[in-house]
């Protein structure tokens, strides 16, 4: 194995250690968990490409569709389970983030 990919493979299993990475995947088993809160992130997603296809083959978008999507994203706003997720997200995100500039500060 290369230096690289033993760097690689010691970072892919401090990323796997990480508190940011457990947070994300025990967020994501209790959405996946909770069967109100998994439903209605699939009835919203959806619902979300049903208008995005209307919108990319420029046709109308009921006004019915659109305070739909929109419902839908308000439940999910207020659900728990899934602010805890997108929290665990958001971290999860700016660490990886953060491991990409630091390896692009080197690269140019």
């Amino acid at each position: 194995m290369s230096a690289i990919t033993e760097m690689a493979d010691r970072l892919g299993k401090l990323i796997a250690e990480s508190s940011q990475f457990k947070a994300i995947q025990a967020a994501e088993k209790e959405l996946n968990d909770n069967a109100e809160a998994k439903k209605l992130m699939e009835e919203y997603g959806l619902h979300a490409d049903k208008v995005s296809k209307l919108e990319a083959e420029n046709k109308p978008i009921e006004v019915a569709d659109k305070h739909k999507l929109q419902e839908l994203r308000d439940k999910l706003s207020a659900s728990d389970v899934f602010k805890r997720y997108t929290a665990a997200q958001v971290d999860y995100v700016d660490m990886m983030r953060q491991v990409n500039q630091a390896i692009q500060k080197h690269l140019g």
